[in-house]
């Protein structure tokens, strides 16, 4: 029998709403045996649910989700079986939250600007234990009643091309396979979608991407079977699960439904010992 396993989820140490140990109970109620919190450029929702998830019988996967940014585009990274305590990994996982406060302050200065005072200190309040993002300063817009919701702040504001704009840090997708790869872990490609042109996935395969996430929400079963015909041609590892973040109404339906195998996880393994 193959147990399922939920590779792609996140906490409130990210955008999530629910605690390590709540999504642990969550887990473990809906009959999952494996879970890996994936956290936004942090190891912390690892770090914390760990000995949790061994009192309750669930194996934790080591994990997280790095933010890479090039050529004015968004890719994410989740390495698994990265080592928490490697301190190149920690060093940039430092940067990034840095860089995040730098991208929000200038961002906040903009707002101010087009007569929207709210602070670097609300947002930081509104962020928490999670690093800061966007999200974070449209929910204090908001709160402040300077916008209704969170897709006006971006249509109006936030979005590229829009007053208060700011470019992301950049930080290639080579650079974020390293990182991972030099912590111990294995680099998969998150959720590619339907749009990712071949000529760039093949780039990142030369660099080095160890494997692709194929079972995701956004994945069709045609999406699905062309990124498994990828696999089996470069022979990489494949991955999958729910996205979870519990702040969305389809969270709870796809909790528990987008899972893999056991033996994926068996797979990443064997691949890191050879």
């Amino acid at each position: 029998m193959s147990f399922p396993a939920d590779l792609h989820t996140h906490t409130t140490y990210s955008d999530g709403i629910l605690s390590p140990e709540d999504l642990l109970d969550k887990a473990k109620k809906v009959g999952l045996h494996a879970l890996a919190i994936t956290d936004h450029d942090t190891m912390q929702g690892y770090i914390h649910g760990l000995e949790y998830a061994n009192s309750i019988g669930i194996e934790l996967i080591p994990g997280l989700e790095l933010s890479c940014y090039e050529q004015n585009r968004d890719y994410h990274l989740l390495g698994y079986f990265t080592d928490p305590d490697n301190p190149q990994l920690n060093h940039y996982l430092t940067m990034f939250k840095h860089e995040r406060e730098k991208r929000a302050e200038r961002i906040i200065k903009k707002l101010n600007n087009v007569n929207i005072p709210i602070t670097m200190n609300d947002v930081l309040a509104k962020a928490g234990k999670a690093p800061v993002a966007r999200p974070h300063i449209a929910a204090v817009m908001i709160d402040h009643s300077f916008i209704g919701d969170l897709k006006s702040a971006f249509d109006k504001y936030l979005s590229f091309g829009k007053p208060a704009y700011e470019p992301k840090w950049n930080f290639p997708v080579e650079l974020g396979i390293k990182v991972i790869n030099d912590a111990g872990g294995v680099a998969v490609l998150a959720h590619p979608g339907r749009y990712l042109p071949q000529q760039v996935l093949s780039r990142f395969i030369k660099q080095g991407l160890d494997g692709i996430e194929v079972v995701h929400p956004s994945h069709s079963p045609e999406t699905q079977q062309y990124y498994r015909s990828i696999i089996d041609q470069y022979c990489l590892l494949w991955t999958g699960g729910s996205d979870f973040h519990g702040s969305r109404e389809y969270d709870e339906t796809n909790f528990g439904t987008f899972t893999i195998g056991m033996n994926a996880i068996d797979a990443i393994q064997s691949y890191l010992k050879h």
